[in-house]
């Protein structure tokens, strides 16, 4: 069907739309983020249907973007709930510990590393303490990074310290262990998976992003919607008749006027 409309013009409205689409998923890539097409959720997907139909190889590279980019954003969280069960197993809970506070802390520097490849050294946290009062109860407080992660309250009696040192060396273990999990090591393997697709998608979204490249097609919604209602007005032009002419043969099924001489 699109060879009967070979060099038909794309509706402007339409090439603009295209060209912004274009624009926009260069720019997702080039932030890292999804490629998504602006349409409403649910079954139907017009403007993606579009796109595609008009950038057809397109698709795979897309959708394997789209799939890389989840994979990234699923790693921390994954990362997360590893610290979370493995909290709990090592009795450390809230309190005395502020849990979520330590779990994103920890979380935070071990997909850091793992970004930058550094999982394999060993890196000492970097833990303060100081002698705090907290609803008028004796603790002794723990930060890292100036984020608190734990209150640990003094004896109630004498006042004595808890043991600072052992809570250090339990998160400090927790943190070891992490460095080797699968879940640590996805996290930097999937931000590399997407770097290997980025330039490559890159250049093939600008190689597609010429004006030339863009064509009537029927497989568009957009572009058969189009030419739908330039046919329809087509046909309407063809059996509308002038105004006040009488419609073919009519003037022949009419006899002589008052004024016609008679033979």
């Amino acid at each position: 069907m699109d060879e009967l409309h070979a060099g038909r013009a794309l509706p402007e409205a339409h090439r603009d739309e295209l060209e912004a689409r274009m624009d926009l998923l260069r720019m997702a890539v080039e932030l890292e983020d999804a490629c998504e097409f602006g349409d409403v959720p649910g079954r139907e997907r017009p403007r993606r249907e579009s796109f595609l139909a008009h950038f057809p190889e397109l698709a795979a590279p897309l959708a394997e973007w789209n799939a890389c980019v989840e994979r990234v954003r699923s790693g921390p969280s994954e990362l997360w709930t590893w610290f979370e069960q493995a909290a709990r197993e090592r009795g450390i809970s809230e309190p005395p510990y502020a849990l979520g506070a330590l779990i994103d802390r920890l979380a935070i520097l071990t997909a850091e590393r793992s970004r930058n490849g550094e999982l394999a050294l060993a890196h000492e946290l970097r833990v303060e303490h100081f002698r705090d009062r907290v609803g008028g109860i004796e603790c002794v407080s723990l930060f890292m990074d100036g984020q608190n992660i734990a209150r640990l309250p003094c004896a109630a009696r004498d006042g004595l310290e808890p043991d600072v040192t052992a809570s250090v060396a339990l998160v400090q273990s927790l943190y070891d262990d992490a460095q080797a999990t699968p879940e640590a090591l996805e996290v930097g393997r999937a931000r590399d998976a997407l770097l290997d697709l980025k330039q490559p998608l890159l250049e093939e979204l600008a190689a597609h992003a010429s004006a030339d490249s863009l064509a009537f097609t029927s497989r568009c919604p957009t572009c058969a919607r189009s030419l739908e209602e330039e046919e329809s007005k087509e046909e309407g032009r063809e059996v509308q008749t002038p105004s006040g002419a009488p419609e073919d043969g009519a003037a022949e099924a009419q006899g002589p006027s008052a004024g016609d001489p008679v033979g």
